[in-house]
């Protein structure tokens, strides 16, 4: 399938206030993964993309997901400065017990991190969720075609996975199969270029 290009998405000024529609659309992939809360959409297929997507962006594999059964998922925009943060509730299949996670995830639209910005972020999150029996998770999202050696290294040296979106969607479509889902949002979002 031929990618297009947004005319939604792109901010001709180039500015970074695309973050807060990325954080947005990020947050609503990532709980479309939830068999609930996707339910109302009344398709499979957008489901099955949403799940992938939160897989690769919570354990950086597209099929690790498919190891549980999501007994729910919660995410939330701009906490203490925070880009998303999102909670995994979910039931091992093998094990049968369940597991929770909490993934701290950083976007970026045009720029790149500032002020020690991933490992404050990071303390922020440990403090919070201190205690509280969550497998904590970091990942960095960036929109522009290539992260560049800085952004590499300090998302190295403060533990956090790495992608642009186009590597998010490669890892979710590896054999670059998936075709339009004919949700507007999401085919809109992730299947144009901009």
């Amino acid at each position: 399938m031929e990618r297009k290009h947004s005319f939604f998405m792109k901010d001709k000024q180039s500015s970074d206030k695309i973050e807060s529609l990325v954080d947005a659309f990020l947050s609503w992939t990532i709980q479309c993964c939830d068999t609930d809360k996707v339910a109302r959409y009344n398709n499979a297929i957008l489901h099955d993309y949403c799940k992938k997507i939160a897989s690769v962006l919570l354990f950086g594999n597209p099929e690790e997901l498919d190891k549980y059964k999501i007994l729910s998922v919660e995410a939330w925009r701009q906490w203490e400065k925070i880009d998303l943060c999102a909670e995994f509730v979910l039931k091992n299949k093998a094990t049968q017990k369940e597991e929770k996670y909490a993934l701290l995830l950083e976007n970026k639209g045009y720029s790149s991190t500032h002020s020690n910005q991933l490992e404050r972020y990071r303390t922020i999150f440990e403090t919070h969720y201190n205690g509280k029996g969550f497998k904590l998770e970091y990942t960095y999202f960036s929109c522009k075609k290539n992260l560049n050696d800085l952004e590499k290294e300090e998302c190295l040296k403060a533990g956090y996975r790495a992608y642009t979106m186009d590597q998010v969607f490669d890892l979710a479509n590896p054999n670059k199969d998936w075709d339009y889902t004919g949700n507007a949002m999401f085919d809109e979002f992730w299947f144009t270029t901009w």
